[in-house]
């Protein structure tokens, strides 16, 4: 052991030494825990928004299987007209239109029930020929009373069938009407109580 002169000197540097010794130990140490403390990765939170994990199995056709069909939905760009059922469709409509014309009761612009049947077949054959347009002419027999009567009537059965044709699912784009009176009279006042259905 080390001697020292003065009982004093020894017991200065002995408690000197003692807070060396420990400096030398606790500072290194508590510098190594902070540094593994601080390097070590923060541990994953699961958040509820994420989804939880889905077990995915591949399967093996068996040799010599034919290979699944695919499916795909028909798009504007694979889509191909069909120029002859467009055409069957428009000389349906046009025969359908000639079969029977569309008659009103008396001074009524209100479809009767032959001719509102006769309507939405019509308007569904139109709905199968995109490309046809429809030009509805009303007309009226002779009428008493003011002048223009007759043709606000006309005008008004020409209407109602083009109400009814919109409602079948035509686009209204498509259908025109006008009314002419009684500027175009048939035979007897039920035939000339008429819309005609003009297609272009």
């Amino acid at each position: 052991m080390r001697s020292f002169p003065d009982e004093g000197v020894r017991m200065a540097v002995g408690r000197r030494g003692a807070w060396w010794v420990a400096a030398a130990v606790v500072v290194p140490v508590a510098l190594a825990a902070g540094a593994v403390l601080w390097l070590r990765p923060a541990p994953a939170v699961p958040t509820s928004d994420a989804a939880p994990p889905v077990a995915t199995t591949a399967v093996t056709p068996e040799p010599g299987a034919p290979a699944p069909a695919r499916l795909t939905a028909p798009t504007a760009a694979t889509a191909t007209p069909d120029p002859a059922g467009a055409a069957a469709a428009r000389q349906k409509l046009v025969e359908r239109v000639a079969a029977a014309p569309l008659r009103f009761a008396g001074e009524s612009a209100a479809l009767t029930a032959g001719t509102a049947a006769a309507v939405t077949e019509i308007g569904a054959l139109l709905v199968a020929a995109p490309e046809v347009r429809v030009h509805l002419v009303g007309h009226t027999a002779d009428l008493p009373g003011p002048e223009g009567r007759a043709l606000a009537l006309s005008q008004d059965r020409a209407r109602a069938v083009a109400e009814a044709l919109i409602a079948a699912g035509v686009d209204s784009g498509r259908v025109t009407s006008e009314g002419v009176g009684d500027a175009g009279p048939l035979a007897t006042p039920e035939a000339s109580r008429r819309v005609e259905i003009v297609l272009t």
